[in-house]
């Protein structure tokens, strides 16, 4: 299926007598030096449709359920974590996973999302097998057409960030793009939040850790000058939303190999797992955001000198969530900003939390929920220093 709708006029029909000698002449007087016709508009479609919205009306119902489940607690989280109510986030991970499951991790980082301008860092899932590596895959569409919505692509920031960059270290890989549900996934939530917001989408694929310093930095210095010309400032005006699910857990359902699962596929073993990660979650990812911060986290996930098999820890954010992370630091940095903290939002998962109630939409569930086969979810969010 061709996820890619071009919009533009159709063929004429073929004409004759009168009716043709005036279309020639329009041509011609195109030919003499009229401006050509515009170039057709590139709106990429939405491309999961199992687990997650595809109408306003369906997302409306999802989002409703959300805040019945969990609007009790958000501001009390951010109470609790010392938040000021309208600090809004620098950066944020966002999981990507189905809407029943996850949703509820999603409403807890919608009150930080704040800027009007956001550079997405997704996850390219097929990216390994392809082996395709060392790049930032942009895309080329106008816009991204997500739960029966448009949300528009901030053109000139990509071309000025893809010029900095240059072909060694991104390219247009809009295949890609089509292809993979990690940042379309955010992008509900994100409008519901920020309803004129723009975006940049960028996959992260794998690559060595100096290689993938190196392009954070040519990034973060490409936004640090797109800001200044424009006088933005991180957190009010840019953001980097980084899409990432937490463990893949489990012994049946995840292919050959059977899984993740060293403590077992027991309740013991989905309490250790949940463990597991929230330990690295507040160890990696919450609190000050110092240099070497997203280097404690691949250090902890990443499994060193293997591109085929790269997971100690199958976190699915493997590659975005330190690239997002070693951009914003040196993007603060860059601007003489505050430095960031971080705040684990909420936790949860597809065994412990119960699937949200979404009667009426269209909605099914991606895969089994059970101690055999769950996914971890996590809501971060990163200040600046008041």
């Amino acid at each position: 299926m061709d996820h890619l709708h071009r919009h533009g006029a159709a063929a004429p029909a073929r004409l004759s007598g009168w009716a043709a000698a005036i279309l020639i002449g329009a041509w011609a007087v195109s030919a003499a030096g009229a401006p050509p016709p515009a170039a057709a508009r590139i709106v990429r479609a939405q491309v999961d449709t199992v687990g997650f919205a595809v109408s306003p009306a369906d997302f409306a119902v999802v989002l409703a359920a959300a805040g019945a489940a969990e609007d009790s607690t958000v501001a009390a989280r951010r109470a609790a974590l010392g938040l000021d109510s309208e600090a809004p986030w620098v950066a944020a991970v966002m999981p990507h996973d189905d809407y029943l499951y996850a949703g509820r991790v999603y409403r807890h980082l919608m009150p930080g999302l704040r800027a009007r301008t956001w550079v997405l860092l997704g996850v390219c899932h097929a990216c390994r097998r392809a082996g395709v590596r060392d790049r930032l895959l942009f895309d080329d569409a106008d816009a991204w057409r997500v739960a029966g919505r448009e949300t528009p692509v901030d053109a000139a920031l990509r071309a000025e960030l893809l010029a900095a960059l240059g072909a060694q270290m991104a390219t247009i890989e809009s295949g890609r793009h089509r292809a993979e549900h990690s940042l379309e996934a955010l992008l509900p939530w994100l409008r519901e939040a920020v309803p004129e917001a723009r975006i940049v989408p960028i996959l992260v694929p794998g690559m060595s850790w100096p290689r993938l310093e190196e392009l954070a930095g040519r990034l973060a210095a490409a936004l640090a000058a797109a800001c200044r010309e424009r006088g933005w400032r991180p957190g009010p005006d840019l953001g980097l939303l980084i899409s990432a699910d937490a463990v893949h857990y489990g012994c049946a359902g995840w292919g050959e190999g059977g899984g993740y699962h060293p403590f077992g596929c027991d309740e013991a073993g989905h309490a250790a797992g949940r463990a597991q990660d929230l330990t690295l979650a507040l160890a990696t990812l919450s609190g000050p955001l110092v240099e070497d911060g997203p280097a404690r986290f691949a250090r902890l996930v990443w499994k060193p000198g293997d591109p085929s098999d790269p997971y100690l820890i199958t976190w699915c954010g493997l590659y975005s969530i330190p690239a997002g992370l070693l951009t914003a630091t040196r993007l603060q940095r860059e601007l003489g900003e505050p430095s960031l903290t971080g705040h684990l939002l909420r936790y949860g998962d597809s065994v412990i939390d119960p699937p949200l109630a979404a009667a009426g939409t269209r909605l099914g569930t991606t895969a089994a929920a059970n101690l055999q086969h769950w996914v971890g979810y996590a809501a971060v969010g990163w200040v600046a220093a008041p």
